[in-house]
């Protein structure tokens, strides 16, 4: 079907002499001033145009490279500078004063630890007055001067946005004999239209300078004014204007490259891992190995930034624009985000950085990006909304995600984000729990994938009502080499079944996994019969259990260690002690990767495999396992924490502007 396409015309005519009195401009020969736009029906009453921030011609990369080499010596000395401001605070005889001091010491650094990435986020296509090709040519949003033939040589025209928004966006004026790259000429504050331009009418582009970032500041919306002068009369017409939103993309869209950090090539165990889940890429539609990013041995690419994407009505009503990436504020992450600029940023690419003061008593994991999903479109949300996890709002308690991320992402106007509760993690990110998939034929069109401690729990008691408990919970599992054999727990199942930390840590989850579950029902439409239920086991026994149990190896016998020993007993935050199925990745053609998880062994058969194949056949889903357990599974990670994804993100379906 044609697609439906409307003319906004807006013309202003006004005579000397007769004030509010609009005449015919052919009987009195008063200066016409129009604008014209031409867009699909359903785009609003708005001209919509684009923050143009990729990099169409290709010049940046080179300089963000430089920049992040040249940033290296200065930013080891930076974090060596608050080392020593942190040991002379700690012979501060005034905690408050020294607390005070040290807060401040914080934010100064992390303002001088961002410097380059404010300089990469800086270099894009809207950073010049010039358009930088025909592919920057075809990001700028067009309108028209209305033609009038009768304009005498007297007159001229102005184009002026209101002065507040004169910083955001930028004006071009179509003059194809100029000597501007493509005839493209900027408009300035002197720049005015000749009276033949007036009398022909004049091609006008619009670019947006930078993503919207708080709507209190500016949300989007501004206008373009005419002005028409002659003969000692004038004429104005006004267009409004709305910048494009960013949206973070979906799971429901096809997949068309895998992302990963790049492996070592004397790390065996990852390098084993990515042959496996290149491997299983032909089947979930994805052509392409899985591509390899320079993230500085950070192995986290889903943590580092959120594909998202920002579109305008393109030709037959298409979406058209660029894809945006979301780098993480997550300081741990600062250095491995760059990749987007030095590696991924480009003609049709962009990378936004968001500016974080840090708050000391933050938990900045909550910043890392795995903590953001988008659950897909639902009755009242058509653009679905962000998912992002943070504190349960008690004190005291870390605080996060960071304000100015909220900020930004609720700035969009299109995908208000949920909060959910994932300070009972250890990691604490949404994706360790809650993962969506694509469903065509469901009621929503896709379906929620929840982690089900008490299923978990319910697979070992029926293994030990089989006679096996004495068997390894972790069943069939490779020679393990030092120190990963410490990592893993290689106990029995009856000795995880009488555990009383390992079962209260795993009720506990249930419990806030309910909570949660409870939100994305009254706030992204979910029933029970969107949600599939995969059995997922947690443990205490964390990095951080690690850590304090060899600490407490070293103390002598006391007060002080036994306090520290009713610590650990006492501890409950939660981590993946079966490798957790929901931290997968979602293909085409209901494909799904899931970590292999090494449940009890019976008959030959996984027992926690053979739970979760079936729930997944369930929705209609096949699932291919792939061993995590080394590579990424004892470092508090899974498949989906290892890889990201670029979806496609620019069908006709992701029109958002028609609702």
């Amino acid at each position: 079907m044609r697609h439906l396409r409307r003319s906004i015309l807006l013309t202003g005519a006004v005579t000397t002499g007769v004030l509010g009195l609009s005449l015919p401009a052919a009987a009195v020969g008063a200066p016409v001033a129009g604008l014209l736009t031409e867009r699909p029906a359903d785009a609003g009453p708005e001209l919509l145009f684009l923050p143009n921030i990729d990099d169409d011609a290709g010049v940046c990369r080179d300089r963000a490279r430089t920049l992040v080499e040249e940033a290296a010596d200065r930013e080891a000395a930076n974090d060596d500078a608050l080392q020593e401001k942190r040991e002379q605070l700690e012979q501060e005889p005034n905690k408050e004063k020294a607390e005070a001091e040290w807060a401040e010491a914080v934010r100064s650094h992390r303002w001088k630890q961002n410097k380059t990435d404010r300089a990469l986020a800086a270099c894009n296509d809207a950073a010049d007055d010039v358009v930088n090709g025909h592919t920057d040519e075809a990001d700028l949003a067009r309108l028209r001067t209305r033609a009038w033939p009768g304009a005498p040589a007297s007159a001229k025209g102005r184009l002026t946005v209101p002065a507040r928004d004169a910083g955001r966006i930028r004006l071009f004026i179509h003059r194809p004999g100029s000597s501007a790259p493509y005839g493209w000429e900027a408009v300035g504050p002197r720049t005015r239209l000749t009276a033949e331009e007036l009398r022909h009418g004049v091609e006008i582009g619009v670019e947006g300078r930078d993503v919207v970032r708080d709507a209190a500041v500016w949300n989007g919306r501004t206008s373009v004014t005419l002005t028409v002068t002659a003969n000692g009369a004038s004429a104005s017409a006004a267009l409004k204007l709305r910048q494009a939103p960013v949206l973070t993309q979906l799971n429901t869209a096809p997949v068309q490259e895998v992302l990963r950090a790049r492996a070592d090539e004397d790390d065996a165990y990852t390098q084993a891992f990515v042959k496996e889940l290149d491997a299983a890429l032909p089947a979930g539609r994805v052509q392409r190995p899985s591509r390899a990013l320079g993230t500085q041995g950070d192995a986290w690419a889903q943590d580092i930034f959120e594909p998202a994407y920002t579109a305008v009505p393109g030709p037959d009503g298409r979406p058209h624009g660029m894809r945006v990436l979301i780098t993480s504020v997550n300081d741990d992450r600062r250095v491995a985000a760059r990749t987007a600029f030095t590696e991924l940023a480009g003609p049709d690419v962009a990378a936004v950085h968001i500016t974080h003061v840090p708050d000391v008593n933050e938990k900045s994991g909550y910043d890392s990006m795995g903590n953001l999903e988008t659950a897909p479109p639902s009755p009242g949300n058509p653009h679905g909304r962000v998912v992002i996890g943070g504190g349960d709002g008690s004190a005291p308690g870390p605080t996060g995600p960071a304000p100015e991320m909220l900020t930004f992402l609720r700035a969009q106007g299109v995908q208000d984000p949920i909060s959910l509760d994932t300070s009972w993690l250890t990691v604490g990110h949404v994706d360790e729990f809650v993962q969506f998939l694509p469903a065509p034929g469901s009621r929503l069109g896709w379906r929620a994938v929840i982690a089900d401690p008490r299923a978990g729990l319910a697979l070992l008691r029926d293994v030990r009502k089989k006679g096996h408990g004495g068997d390894l919970l972790h069943g069939g599992l490779p020679e393990l080499e030092w120190p990963y054999d410490t990592r893993l727990d290689q106990r029995s199942v009856d000795a995880f079944l009488t555990d009383t930390q390992f079962i209260g840590t795993n009720e506990r989850a249930a419990e806030r996994i309910d909570t949660n579950v409870a939100v994305l029902k009254a706030k992204a439409g979910l029933t029970d019969a969107d949600i599939v239920r995969v059995p997922a086991l947690f443990t205490a026994r964390s990095m951080d259990y690690g850590m304090l149990q060899t600490e407490i190896a070293s103390m002598e016998d006391g007060p002080e260690k036994e306090a520290r020993q009713k610590e650990l007993a006492g501890m409950r935050d939660a981590v993946a002690e079966i490798p957790g199925t929901v931290n997968g990745l979602v293909l085409n053609g209901s494909r799904y990767v899931a970590p292999k998880p090494y449940g009890p062994v019976l008959n030959g058969k996984d027992v926690f495999a053979e739970a979760i194949t079936k729930a997944f056949r369930g929705t209609g889903y096949q699932v291919t396992y792939v061993d995590d357990l080394i590579s990424s599974h004892i470092s508090e990670g899974e498949i989906h924490c290892a890889t990201n994804t670029f979806r496609d993100v620019f069908s006709p379906s992701n029109r958002w502007w028609r609702h």
